[in-house]
């Protein structure tokens, strides 16, 4: 369920603050290492 938030916030459907509780601290790892890929 992480992966489909996940998508629908890169896709800009959605926030993480949208994201419910039980999900977000996955959803927001995913986004940290997304963000970290790109960078380098």
């Amino acid at each position: 369920m992480a992966k489909v938030y996940y998508g629908l916030i890169k896709a800009g459907v959605r926030e993480i603050g949208d994201v419910p509780t039980r999900w977000r601290a996955d959803v927001q790892t995913m986004l940290d290492a997304d963000t970290q890929d790109s960078a380098t």
